[in-house]
Formats: structure tokens, sequence, C-alpha cells
């Protein structure tokens, strides 16, 4: 066998422009193998361990508990810690939501609740605040102080009458801008507090947990324990929460494997391809070296170990390297892909955790089965690359090893000629010599090409300006403010507020004079009622002018705008029927609802289901005609006023419309497309790098494809090229020739990528818009994508064209014309 091992590297030697090739498309491959995987894998176990770091660690949670049955639960061995917590009373605040709030030990330390300086409260009258919240509610004090607070019991029927009370501060919490932001603090009182001043009846627990695990579990069976442990104790499953983001970096979550598998898959596939496309290319035209030892004796056996350790060879050496330039990569991308995401979300606690583990290299993503997985891969791919030249070689006579050039075998027949020649015509009889081969060329930089189109029309359709359209009906959006079950402000109760509605005619024409806006739409809501569900579902109205809208959204039934107006059928939203898979177009219910004081009964029709957007529908479980709502009622019921503005974003706009709602009382600036714009933008970020990294590098494959099935065509060809020149082909036509040949090439890579991307791209935005994936509502052609590919393909086939007819200029005619004698 060293006789067939010095064989093969001899070959390497002999062949070494050839070999580098083919060790250039194992590297870049390996490469790919080593760098598709560890992003991926990477950005998970920083994420996951973000998390672990941000997030509690409970396991989930049990709504509504009452007393009883947390003792219960305590005493339960199905669970491995369990901490309480109680929400006993809100401070009186008109701007903040300030909860009082009362936890365990174990509560708190699952939920990672930590104090800045003091302790947890022990007493009844001690209490711990932040300096966030003293000022919200316009207080001063440090440990040690007393504090007079007004707050709000929460009871069964909803909040109690105020109360005040004196407490001393015991310990001090930290802020964060996200409180202030959102105008939500919490205090934490005792448990003395809650005991002494609310009766049993009205205490209930939120109780947190982690179950008993083991090494194997995955998140769907642990989700599975916490249902059959809930339905034990009488628990309402939709008063379980699971802490999905925690279990996730923690346990095996099943839905992940799929998609892991098929991104590999995706990797695995493009490798074997671009590696089989160079060699089947490359290797075609060394049969006949092969046929040459096979007439000196070589066996079948000997000449399939000669093409398979040449190639092994050239792995040898190439996928070390793909290796080292992976692991360079890697250690380059993630600290300036989370610096540029850093930058879009400094607020997001996650992101500013990721940025600062891989800051600190608190996370290795270099693994050492990252390298035996790209390597065996390569490995792979370059032994099944080299099955069908080894079979070739093996099974062919001397005599036609001699004489094969990868033509394959012809039946008799006429073989078509031409009385003249021209550079298209010898372009073509050089492409149809080898049909196979051209056909495999173009088929593997077209399903790279396929898959770069579909996901650049996936980018160009999600558009942050109208996602954030899409999310919001116009471009301001406002809202009377309603509370159910508080005690202390019944007249925040919907049947009170319809009586005094604010939304009036008066401050609706006030909007509308406004400089910059250029109409609106008010929206009339009843809430409705039916003992069969547990929440109140919406029936909310829409003007004519949504009438088109109404009607092409159906999906299912069919009712037109003006049969709506009649009053007794209505339109099901799509999303609503995710919360509500019983109901179906022809039920008829009957509804309770509120008309002021008074408790009136109607009979709906389902007649129809219609799938709109968020900003359409806005959480709204049934659509109808304006008209038919204003009917139900003898009071004012607008909810909400839409309004459309000349601009997106109107700064001074936005100040006069929150003014007019102060001024009028009772109605809130509860949305706006600038909002929704932000949101979508920075969540956005991500996806966009992520997605246009994992482009340029599908893009490499379909370049090197390219690159090496011209430069393999000229590489073999140069005695024929040679002996065409020896009877006049100037150098000129010599390189108009090779353009030819790599515009086909490129054309036809171009023509599938386009074609079958174009209709693939498509599907993905209906299924997006379908599924409201990420905003997508309308359909952008990817046509910057399209041409930079377009652009970069032909400015690479000129290049090389060009570069391979120099080279060739280099060899004089004769050497050309004695090449691999």
């Amino acid at each position: 066998m060293k006789t067939v091992t010095r064989t093969a590297f001899s070959n390497i030697r002999a062949n070494k422009s050839r070999n580098i090739l083919t060790g250039i498309a194992i590297f870049l491959t390996t490469l790919l193998l080593f760098v598709i995987p560890g992003v991926g894998f990477g950005v998970v176990n920083l994420e996951f361990a973000a998390v672990n770091q941000v997030y509690p660690t409970f396991h989930g949670l049990y709504r509504d508990v009452s007393p009883q049955t947390a003792q219960n639960l305590k005493a339960s061995d199905r669970l491995e810690s369990m901490g309480l917590r109680c929400d006993p009373a809100v401070m009186v605040n008109e701007t903040y939501t300030i909860s009082m709030v009362y936890l365990d030990e174990t509560c708190a330390e699952l939920n990672k609740s930590e104090l800045a300086e003091g302790h947890f409260p022990q007493k009844e009258n001690e209490i711990v605040v932040s300096e966030g919240l003293l000022k919200a509610m316009g207080l001063e004090g440090r440990i040690g102080d007393t504090i007079r607070v007004p707050y709000q019991p929460i009871t069964n029927e909803g909040l109690d009458y105020s109360r005040e009370k004196d407490f001393v501060i015991c310990g001090m919490t930290a802020d964060s801008q996200i409180n202030e932001d959102k105008k939500l603090y919490s205090a934490f009182v005792s448990e003395e507090f809650v005991k002494q001043d609310f009766p049993v009846t009205d205490i209930s627990y939120r109780v947190y947990f982690r179950l008993p695990t083991v090494s194997s579990a995955t998140t769907d069976d642990m989700e599975e324990e916490m249902k059959d442990i809930a339905a034990a104790f009488e628990i309402p499953e939709d008063n379980l929460m699971v802490n999905t983001e925690y279990l996730a970096a923690n346990y095996v979550d099943p839905s992940t494997i799929p998609m892991i598998i098929m991104i590999m898959l995706i990797v695995v596939l493009a490798g074997v391809i671009t590696i089989y496309s160079i060699y089947y290319v490359s290797m075609i035209h060394k049969v006949q070296e092969y046929g040459r030892l096979k007439a000196i004796g070589a066996t079948k056996h000997q000449i399939r170990q000669i093409v398979l350790r040449e190639g092994f060879f050239t792995a040898a050496f190439a996928i070390p390297a793909g290796l080292l330039a992976g692991t360079a990569t890697l250690e380059g991308v993630f600290p300036l892909m989370y610096k540029i995401i850093n930058a879009d979300k400094k607020e997001d606690m996650v992101i500013t955790a990721i940025s600062e583990i891989v800051k600190n290299h608190k996370v290795q993503y270099l693994h050492a089965w990252l390298y035996f997985l790209a390597a065996g891969v390569a490995l792979m791919t370059v032994y099944l690359s080299l099955l069908k030249p080894m079979k070739i070689a093996a099974r062919i006579s001397p005599i036609e090893a001699l004489r094969y050039n990868g033509e394959g075998r012809k039946g008799k027949g006429t073989r078509k000629g031409y009385e003249y020649l021209n550079l298209f015509r010898l372009t073509c009889s050089n492409l149809s010599r080898n049909k196979k081969r051209t056909v495999i060329t173009i088929v593997s930089m077209a399903i790279t090409g396929v898959f770069f189109v579909t996901v650049s029309a996936g980018l160009s359709c999600a558009a942050p300006r109208e996602s954030a359209a899409s999310s919001i009906d116009g471009q301001y959006y406002l809202s009377v403010i309603t509370e159910s079950g508080n005690k202390e402000h019944p007249e925040l109760e919907w049947s009170q507020v319809q009586q005094n509605n604010p939304l009036t005619p008066e401050f609706i024409r006030g909007i509308e004079s406004l400089d910059g806006v250029e109409k609106t739409e008010v929206k009339p809501c009843i809430p409705l009622k039916n003992k069969k569900f547990e929440e109140q579902l919406s029936l909310v109205g829409y003007s004519e002018n949504y009438a088109e809208i109404l009607e092409k959204g159906i999906v299912e039934g069919k009712v037109t705008y003006e049969e709506l107006q009649k009053g007794n059928k209505v339109i099901l939203s799509k999303t609503a029927l995710h919360w509500y898979p019983e109901l179906k177009v022809g039920d008829k219910i009957t509804f309770q609802y509120s008309d002021g004081n008074v408790e009136k009964e109607k009979s709906l029709e389902i007649a129809a289901i219609g799938n709109y957007s968020e900003g359409i529908v806005n959480y709204s479980t049934f659509l109808t005609a304006k008209s038919a709502v204003n009917a139900m009622s003898q009071y004012n019921v607008n909810d909400a006023l839409s309004i459309f503005a000349d601009k997106d974003y109107d700064a001074e706009l936005e100040k006069a419309l929150v003014a007019a709602c102060e001024k009028a009382g009772g109605i809130e600036l509860a949305d706006s497309w600038q909002k929704g714009y932000e949101e979508y933008k920075t969540s956005m970020s991500f996806m966009y790098l992520s997605c246009y990294v994992f482009l340029g590098i599908l893009g490499v494959i379909c370049m090197m494809n390219m690159m090496n099935t011209m430069i393999n065509s000229i590489h073999v060809r140069k005695k024929e090229l040679g002996m065409m020149q020896a009877i006049g082909l100037s150098d000129k036509q010599l390189v108009k020739m090779l353009n030819l040949e790599g515009l086909f090439y490129t054309m036809g890579t171009l023509l599938c990528s386009v074609s079958l991307g174009s209709f693939t791209g498509y599907l993905f935005f209906l299924y997006a818009k379908e599924n409201h994936i990420m905003g997508i509502q309308y359909f952008h052609y990817p046509t910057q994508a399209i041409l930079g590919l377009i652009i970069v393909m032909i400015l690479l086939q000129v290049i090389l064209s060009t570069a391979i007819g120099k080279s060739l200029k280099k060899e004089s005619l004769m050497e050309r014309i004695r090449f691999s004698e």
C-alpha cells in the first residue's frame, strides 16, 4: 500500500493548481460547517447564560391560591422548593402603579429580589421602598424614618376604599430606568401586615416553585407535571404561569431539536453539494491518469484508494486551516455582533447582560464537539464526493479510460455539426459536451441562490415602518380610562363612564382641529358577558370607512357591512379564536351587557371569521358596524379614537394630544406609531444582522462553485484551447469565449435563483401575513438584494474570465498543446 500512498501524494504534487482549488473548496466548506453551528449555538448559549443571570429561577407559579391550598402544597413532596407572594394592596397614586407586596424568604430567593441596604420587613409596620417610589409618592425618607402611606386594599371584589398607615422604612431597593419608563414600582411589606389588616377570605397567594428535576428532563415534561400538580390541588390550569425563558435556558426543549437538525441539514447539504460539484468537475478529467495506472497493472481497489487518499491528503491540510479560520471568525463575530445590538438596546437587560458576558469571556462558545463535528462532516462530504470518480476510474477499462472525457457513453446516431464555427457555437459545444457537469454546477449554485432570494424577500417584507403601521390604526390611539372593581373610584366602572363619557363629539372635533390631524375614527365598544366565558368579550363597532376592510378580511363564512348594520350578526376575530377555539361560524350566543345601570341581553350570531391586522383588531373579540353598537345603548359607548396624521411622528402634535387628554380628563394617549416603530426597529436589528451574515456565507458558497467550475473547465482544456489558438483563435476571442461560458453559468444560476426564490419568498410572505409574523402585511420584492446578487456574480464572472485568459497567455502554445501528456 506504500506504492498507492506514494502515487496519491505524487498526484498532489503533479496537479498542484487542481488540488489548490479543491483545498480552497474544502477550506471554505469546513469554515461554513464550523461557523454556522458555532454562531447558532453560541447565540443560544449566550442568551441562556444571560437569562440565568437576569431572570428569576422559579420553574412556574400558581396564581390566586388560597392560604389552605398553599399549606397543602407546602406539605406535598412534589415540589422541590416553594415560595409565597401576596399583593394585599396598592398605593394611591394617579400617575404610577405602586404595588405593596409580601414575599417570604424562598420567594425572594427565587425572584432574585435583593435589597440595596437594610432588611426585609418583619414587623407589621415595616416597609421597603426605593428612592424613585418615594419621589413618585411625594415623600422623603431613609432607613429608620416613618412615612405615611395612603393605600387601597385588594379584595375579592376589587380595590376597596383607601386607607392610610404609618410605616417605618427598614430597607431600600435599587431603581431602574424601566421603573420610571413604565411608571411601575413595588414596595415590600411584612406577612404580619397582611394577616392583621386583611381577612383570610381576601388573602390569596402566588405560589412560586421549583420542581424536582433530572438532567434529562424536558420542558414539555416539566410543564405536564405542573399541570398535574395543579389538577391534584384543584388549581385552574389558567392560573399556571411557566417561566418559559428560564426553563428553555436550563432544560431540553423538544421544539428546538427539529430546528437544530434542520439548520444542520441545510449546512451539510450545502457542504455536500459544494464539494461534490467541485470534485465531480475536477476529477472527471483525471480518469485518463488512472487509466494509465490500470494499464500497467493497478487493481480496482488500488485505483479507488489512490483517488480517495489524494482527496484525503488535500483535506488533511484544508480542514485544519478551515477550523483555525472558523475559530478566529467566532472570536471576532460575537463581540462585534453584540456591540452593534447593544447600541440600539441599551435598556434591554438580557442584551446588556450578554454584552458583559462576551466582554468578560464568561461563556465558552468554542467547544471540542464543534471541531469534531465540522471536521467529521467535511471528511464525510469529501468521501461522498469521491465515490462517483472512484467508481468511474475503477470500473472503466484501460483503453476506455485513456479516451474518457466525461461525456458519457452515446448510442449510435448522427452527430450534429456546423459548416461554419463561431464563438457562440464553440461555447455551446463545450457546455453540451458534458451536460451533467453543467447541470450540477448550475443546480449547486442555484440552491444557495434560491435560499438567498427567499430570505431576502422575508427581510424586505419585515419593514419596521410597515410593521409599526400594522400594529396601530392611524398614527395615534386615544382610549377612555376605565377600571373595574375599584371601590375608591366607582366612576371608572364602564357602566358609569358611558353615562358621562369624555370622548364626546366636541372633544373629537377639537382633536380634528389640531395642526397635522387629517381625520379621526371613533370606535364604540360594549363589553359582553356570558357564563360560558370567564372573561368579558368585547364588541367593537367600525364605521362605513372600514366596510371594505372588514369584508376583505373574512376567511370563513360570509357577511356584508349592510348585514352587520342590522345589529344581529358579528365577525369573530381570528386572533380571538385562538383563545376561544370552541366558537365557530353559525353560533348564536346570548350575551349580557350593561347599559348604564341597566343590565340587558343581546343575541348575536357569528356570521364570519375575519383575519385583520393588530391595529384594526386591537384585542377586540367581535367586530361589527358602528351603528349596530351605538344602537345597543342609550349612552355614549365610544371607547377609542384613532387619529390619522399627515406625519407618522410629530412631536408637537403628540404634546397637543397629551394636553387635550389631560384637559378633558378620563382619556389617555394609549399608543402611537412612533412607539411601535421603535419597538420593531430594535427587535429586528438582531434578526437582520444574523440573517445577512448567514446570507453572506451562503453567497460565498455560490461564488465558490462558479469559480471552481470556470477555472477547472479552462484548466483541463488547456490542450484543446492551445490547438484552437494554433489554428487561428485570437487572445481576444479566447477571453470572449470564456466570458460567454461564464455568462451561461451565471445566467442559468440567476434564472433558477430568482424565479424559484421569488416563488418561495412569496409563499413565506403569505404564511407570515396569515400568522401575523413580524407584523408583515405587504409584499416587497427584494429588488436591491437581487440586483446586488446579479452585479456581484457578473463582476466575479468577468474578473475570473479575464484573469484566466491572462494566465493562459503566460504559457506558450506548445506548453498548452502538450498539457496532460
